[in-house]
């Protein structure tokens, strides 16, 4: 579904010889690290809009479109719908024939689209446009891949963990040795080395994901560190008022400090590691004075459902209404930033990507990050905000929590000294757009497949009928 307004974004492009700006949101995350691009895309006077998947289109998972006002800048709902398989193949026709659309009504050559981290869109849009249209986007948040310490490979998953073996877990994460691990997470490790194949403009946060690009081969004079968007996402939320504040959705939340938990990858809800999750948290709040709140995710919700454990859990809540809160995903962004500002959350147990970037800006809430591995490693060894819980049993869980709880522990000493390694708030997004409108008005913005174009050996337009 194509809105009237792209025709006039292209009248604009024509009318000042600029190239447009295509930003492409479709999950959660998107909505919000893509919404400041578009804005400065609009204060820079860059003809933009916006390509939304539509593949989050319920009331919620959907709602970041009009949190962030972008309505006015949708140009396209591909209207996404299906399983992973169907997504992606969706996504890969309906983004390539849009493009081809574009082309064909509007005849612009300087289309960019902008896709972001390593989602599925990530993934299928660039492979859409390289084969639909023969050129190249550009990515934001480009160069993510996942690292493990090398200590995890010497635990015993069979072995009660020990006082001792856990700090010395904690410490080799923060100053040992680590490889790269890039099974996990699954699709999003696949879809970000695909995305970074039909990428020209690799916008990295670090200079950790610009080496990990160097390594693999992609030209050096192409891949910008420029921070994290997410950063003037928080900014822009904290400056506002949430419609509702979270603590008149959850009152009790108000009340003691918690650990927010959502947990929704799809490598945790394989048997042995959910159960691990799982009874972890049911030995937190039956042992510990730990209090607890859990997002239910849709992808929760399943496992729970599958492994028999949605009346436990409930019944956990119902005899803990203090210390146990269950709730559905919060549906404003402003509300999850409420709450890590407010003092009520000293923790957040999540085996979310986007989250242990979020929370290096929040200088009371320690990051437990319940994985093997980490797309975001630097939060790590570089900012030390954040450490490995690994899913290995509830012992293990519990363990670690404690121990980042504990006053004498030396890891809550690490983790209140972050380093915020993602870029200064509201500079991000306009380094973004500010590089992009120098490589076209220098007349170097290539973004055409061919190694004669990269090398400036010379230059032409294409000219091969599918393209």
């Amino acid at each position: 579904m194509v809105s009237d307004n792209v025709q006039s974004v292209f009248d604009k492009a024509r009318r000042d010889k600029s190239p447009v700006l295509a930003i492409v949101t479709g999950t959660k995350p998107d909505f919000y690290k893509q919404a400041p691009l578009v804005l400065e895309a609009a204060e820079e006077k860059l003809p933009v809009f916006v390509i939304n998947t539509g593949q989050h289109f319920d009331e919620v998972l959907g709602f970041g479109i009009e949190e962030f006002n972008l309505q006015e800048y949708v140009g396209c709902n591909l209207q996404i719908r299906g399983d992973l398989m169907e997504k992606a193949s969706e996504l890969i026709i309906k983004f390539g024939y849009f493009g081809r659309h574009c082309r064909k009504q509007f005849g612009s050559e300087s289309l960019l689209p902008i896709v972001h981290g390593d989602t599925l869109v990530a993934g299928m849009a660039p492979l859409a446009w390289v084969f639909g249209m023969g050129k190249k986007v550009g990515q934001n948040e480009a160069g993510l891949r996942s690292m493990s310490p090398e200590a995890i490979k010497r635990l015993n998953a069979r072995k009660e963990p020990t006082k001792t073996g856990v700090q010395k877990f904690v410490s080799s994460q923060f100053d040992g040795r680590w490889f790269l691990a890039r099974e996990e997470p699954f699709p999003e490790q696949i879809d970000t080395w695909i995305c970074s194949a039909g990428t020209q403009f690799f916008f990295a946060p670090t200079q950790l994901n610009k080496d990990n690009l160097a390594r693999e081969g992609y030209p050096e004079n192409f891949v910008y560190v420029v921070g994290n968007s997410v950063v003037d996402a928080i900014h822009q939320k904290r400056k506002e008022k949430s419609r509702q504040s979270v603590f008149d959705l959850y009152p009790r939340l108000e009340s003691g400090e918690w650990i927010r938990m959502d947990i929704h990858r799809r490598e945790n809800l394989t048997r042995r590691r959910f159960l691990s999750i799982i009874g972890g948290l049911v030995e937190l709040i039956k042992n510990t004075d730990e209090k607890v709140v859990l997002v239910m995710l849709n992808a929760t919700a399943a496992a729970l459902k599958e492994y028999d454990l949605e009346t436990k859990l409930q019944k956990l809540a119902d005899q803990h209404p203090d210390r146990f809160v269950i709730t559905p995903l919060w549906k404003e962004y402003a509300n999850v930033i409420e709450f890590l500002d407010s003092g009520h959350c000293w923790a957040e147990m999540t085996d979310s990507g986007s989250m242990q970037e979020e929370l290096l800006y929040f200088p009371k809430v320690m990051s437990l990050t319940v994985r093997l591995n980490t797309d975001r490693p630097e939060t790590i060894f570089y900012a030390r905000s954040n450490v490995l819980v690994p899913p290995l049993s509830p012992a293990w869980i519990v363990s670690m929590v404690k121990e980042a709880h504990s006053k004498e522990s030396a890891l809550g000493m690490q983790l209140a000294h972050k380093k915020q390694i993602y870029g200064r708030p509201g500079q991000v997004s306009r380094n973004i757009i500010r590089i992009i409108k120098k490589e076209f008005e220098n007349g170097d913005a290539n973004f055409y497949p061919w190694l004669h174009q990269r090398l400036g050996l010379w230059k032409e337009k294409q000219v091969l009928g599918y393209m």
